[in-house]
């Protein structure tokens, strides 16, 4: 098949296109730099990159163009968090930038679309501009006409990924771990090669409709999650430390008045509240694999931080 990856440089869509790359596909990855060196895929001869940005409908007709089915993986930089001077909010890429594939996928008569969402939208959640923009999403979709799956993905981990690894590595300096408000909401986090290998099978199924869940198996509360990775970084007990959700406001409305916002009130929201327990049906049941239990997947992960630093 011919599979184009919308985001396939960030850490969800580059291990997806390097999963279905090895598996015989001939994957294409929208980018909005022109050959972005992605690390993970060098090498791969049947990995192409094509510019583009799915806030401009005018510049993803060639990258669509040919392609059987298509992975919308497409974030802003520096998620959750939005810049709205710089358009990257989750309205403008969540949103219009999804209605923007899909109708360049309905005009290159492209045959199915996997969208990649969120298991936060299968809860009654606080509102939020994340969960309004992905339901709009995930309508556009499948009202578009072309077979669609929506992947509800939990948090997601990974040896790559922009914050788990800093965490585990921590770890070793510091026996204290960093809890952002109380640390008691629910997640069912997946390694990232379990949801690569649901999204392969997602594009390569397109009879699979609707929504299916990746999540991993075992439910946690985030800070159960957090102490963890940094045990498993560390190799050893540590022990949280709470910051508590008033501090965490006042940061992030401070954060929203800088040109590049560190932190903003809304992304505070998101990462100490919301529901994000599995919802069934989930990926291991629907496409018949084995999800990495969370302890295996955290010692692939990031064993490895505590063992290198040991040699």
């Amino acid at each position: 098949m011919n599979i184009l990856i919308t985001g396939g440089t960030g850490v969800i869509g580059r291990h997806a296109a390097k999963l279905l790359a090895e598996r015989g596909h001939s994957v294409r990855i929208l980018s909005r730099r022109a050959t972005p060196d992605v690390p993970l895929l060098r090498g791969l001869p049947n990995v192409t990159f094509a510019q583009g940005d799915v806030r401009d409908p005018a510049s993803l007709a060639d990258a669509f163009e040919g392609c059987d089915a298509v992975v919308l993986s497409h974030q802003f930089q520096n998620f959750p968090v939005e810049n709205p001077k710089r358009n990257e909010t989750f309205d403008a890429v969540d949103r219009l930038g999804t209605g923007n594939c899909v109708r360049a996928a309905q005009q290159a008569g492209v045959r199915h679309l996997v969208y990649i969402s969120g298991v936060a939208l299968s809860h009654p959640n606080p509102p939020h501009p994340g969960v309004t923009a992905k339901l709009a999403a995930e309508q556009t979709v499948f009202e578009s006409g072309l077979s669609a799956v929506s992947l509800r993905v939990n948090v997601v981990y990974a040896p790559d990924d922009k914050y788990f690894p800093k965490l585990a590595q921590a770890a070793r300096l510091s026996p204290f771990v960093p809890i952002f408000g109380n640390g008691q909401s629910r997640c069912a986090p997946i390694h990232v090669v379990d949801v690569a290998q649901a999204i392969a099978y997602a594009a390569e199924r397109p009879e699979v409709g609707g929504v299916v869940s990746a999540c991993g198996p075992d439910e946690v509360s985030w800070k159960e999650l957090l102490l963890a990775v940094a045990e498993v970084g560390a190799g050893g007990k540590r022990w949280s430390v709470h910051i508590p959700q008033t501090a965490l406001m006042a940061a992030g409305a401070l954060g929203e008045k800088l040109p590049t916002p560190p932190l903003s009130r809304q992304a505070v929201i998101f990462a100490t509240q919301f529901d994000q327990r599995c919802a069934p049906p989930n990926c291991d049941a629907v496409f018949s694999f084995r999800v990495m239990g969370l302890r295996e997947g955290l010692e692939r992960a990031f064993l490895r931080v505590h063992s290198a630093a040991d040699r």
